[in-house]
């Protein structure tokens, strides 16, 4: 129903009779009329009163219809304007509607037909309104989830820390009893303990989940520290975790990766949270007796990432759930527990990190694999994941960036030489007690390694000096053996970051 109280109608036209006319009109049907005579008078009585629609016609002196309706549309967008257009006029109609107005109506005109226009504009405008009203309310609303989904991640955090505390702690007397160190226990007891202690290790991980789910939810993302590794250990590492889950439903781990395939650039502890994500996946839809292998499907087209295959022989997913796998809290229709329904997720957000990618493959009845990729440690790797994002990162926060290369030197052979491996691996943790746990080493098998870090040139040079002697005097290399190294930072030798990153170029290397 229109609410008539609401309207107050400004006629304009240079013909008083049209004028008085239109005016009668309105206010037959109950609206205000007010009117003027030319397009400046308008806008004169629309700066300095309310009107909530204007009719105009085009055809005037001094400013006419077009002029008007131009006008009023640039100050006063929320006026609904309706044009009189004369028969057999030069313009169109489509004209009219691009000057601004919202209808227009032909003369001559009856009252019937100004009344179903006019009625139509307030029907038009009373809808706008309520759109208006919704979407502020809509807005309102969705700043109300937005703050409530804040307090969310902050509770979840803040609980999600404050549990991790006295669950230590009961984990570790736990293991003290079941090691003998609170007495004698009876079989009975040692079994209620071992059910207490696998189930305390499950919240734990259910811990962890959440605050990783509440870094995502934040937007502050994932921290991941890469290194190189060998994928074959970091695999043995989640397999060890899952042990007593896959001996209990006799389910087989075949571990078939070729222990000398190159070296990947990952979050060691990360990737083994995705491993164990995925078989302990496996082990919940795969039968008793069923296997789960792991093994790769070569290297990508750049030879860059290496692609990992992770297979069952479990249920398989149905089609209708594979493409939501990894959708947070989604849980399928499998009728069996999926947990929290965040191991997936959170799994996928760890190969995004790695700027690799996840896929679910999967038959009803014949198994499920999960395919996904991993940075191999090449060149182009080290500059995507290490260096360009903390160099962007020392641009944003305004600190100094710097990388350390240390090398080994023969000075009779006057040639880079490298070292056994016994050699190499007390190296490696000499270099890394001496150093930061934030900063980033990159070891390239038995004769490089950089040091990456937020720190400026000098004390690049200091850690580079320091490394250099512990290394030497503390017997870690082979007598006669030159440790040398070079330090590259930013922005003190170069200004900007292009020719810093074409400098770290000359000095990366894999031999």
């Amino acid at each position: 129903m229109v609410d008539v109280e609401t309207e107050r109608i400004l006629i304009v036209d240079d013909e008083s009779i049209i004028l008085d006319m239109v005016a009668s009109y309105v206010s037959h049907i109950g609206y205000e009329a007010m009117t003027a005579k030319n397009g400046r008078e308008a806008l004169e009585r629309l700066r300095s009163e309310p009107f909530t629609i204007l009719i105009t016609d085009i055809k005037m002196p001094e400013m006419d219809g077009f002029e008007l309706m131009k006008a009023v549309r640039s100050e006063f967008p929320d006026i609904h304007i309706i044009a009189m257009t004369g028969h057999g006029a030069s313009y169109t109609f489509t004209d009219v509607v691009e000057s601004g107005a919202t209808d227009y109506v032909p003369k001559p005109f009856s009252l019937d037909e100004m009344t179903a226009k006019l009625n139509r504009v307030v029907r038009e405008k009373g809808l706008l309104r309520d759109v208006k009203q919704k979407s502020v309310e809509l807005e309102k609303a969705n700043e109300d989830l937005k703050r409530l989904d804040n307090l969310k991640s902050i509770f979840v955090s803040s609980v999600s820390h404050e549990l991790r505390t006295p669950l230590t702690v009961i984990k570790e007397f736990i293991s003290l009893m079941l090691e003998g160190h609170g007495g004698t226990l009876s079989e009975d007891q040692r079994e209620y303990l071992g059910i207490a202690h696998k189930n305390i290790l499950r919240l734990t991980n259910l811990i962890d989940t959440l605050l990783d789910f509440s870094r995502i939810e934040s937007g502050k993302g994932l921290q991941l520290k890469f290194e190189p590794a060998r994928l074959m250990e970091v695999v043995e590492d989640a397999s060890m975790t899952l042990a007593h889950a896959l001996e209990e439903k006799r389910i087989t781990l075949e571990n078939q990766l070729d222990p000398d395939m190159p070296q990947v650039l990952i979050d060691r502890n990360r990737l083994v949270e995705v491993l164990i994500n995925l078989i302990n996946n496996g082990i919940k839809f795969t039968p008793t007796g069923g296997k789960i292998t792991i093994d790769t499907r070569g290297v990508t087209e750049k030879r860059d990432y290496l692609k990992v295959v992770l297979s069952d022989t479990g249920i398989g997913i149905p089609p209708e759930d594979l493409p939501r796998v990894f959708d947070r809290f989604y849980q399928g229709q499998t009728g069996i527990s999926m947990g929290s329904g965040l191991g997936l997720a959170i799994t996928k957000e760890i190969i995004e990190g790695h700027k690799g990618f996840i896929q679910a493959e999967s038959r009803l009845g014949s198994g499920t694999s999960f395919v996904f990729t991993l940075p191999l440690l090449v060149v182009s790797n080290i500059f995507q994941l290490l260096i360009q994002p903390m160099l962007e990162e020392a641009e944003k926060d305004g600190l100094f960036f710097s990388m350390v290369r240390i090398k080994f030197w023969d000075p009779k052979m006057k040639r880079e030489m490298a070292l056994s491996h016994d050699s190499w691996g007390d190296v490696r943790y000499a270099i890394q007690k001496m150093v930061r746990s934030v900063d980033n080493i990159v070891p390239f098998p038995n004769s490089l390694i950089y040091l990456f870090s937020f720190i400026d040139e000098k004390l690049a040079r200091e850690i580079g000096e320091r490394i250099q002697v512990k290394l030497t005097q503390g017997g870690y290399v082979p007598k006669g053996t030159e440790v040398q190294f070079k330090t590259y930072s930013y922005p003190q030798e170069v200004s900007s970051k292009e020719e810093f990153l074409k400098g770290c170029r000359q000095l990366i290397k894999i031999e």
